[in-house]
């Protein structure tokens, strides 16, 4: 039963896989618009992959923004944020958040 479960016993637990997801609905989506001046219309089209990192000794959400339409043209399928390390040249941003409660305490997203 989950509610007996020690701390301990989630050690060694492979973290899931995030597939690539719209920007919509996340605290990047705003910071995106205000940040780099890009439309709604151009985030609609881009993609994001996450995975969970530590930042400064807090944890923190890793992100890369791409084109999907880019990555279909040359025939490479983006699965998760892992996909991408071979990939670089589809990184069109790339960097880091917190979010609590729905909120960006700490957001940095460069432009590559």
């Amino acid at each position: 039963m989950f509610w007996r479960r020690k701390r301990g016993d989630e050690k060694g637990k492979q973290k899931k896989k995030k597939p690539p997801d719209l920007i919509s609905g996340s605290v990047v989506w705003t910071y995106m618009l205000k940040q780099y001046g890009l439309t709604p219309d151009i985030l609609f089209e881009l993609r994001r992959v996450e995975t969970d990192c530590v930042v400064g000794d807090k944890a923190a959400t890793m992100i890369r923004i791409f084109d999907p339409a880019t990555a279909s043209g040359k025939g490479i399928a983006i699965g998760d944020y892992q996909s991408l390390d071979d990939q670089p040249e589809l990184i069109l941003y790339e960097g880091y958040y917190r979010e609590v409660g729905g909120q960006a305490t700490d957001i940095h997203i460069e432009k590559k």
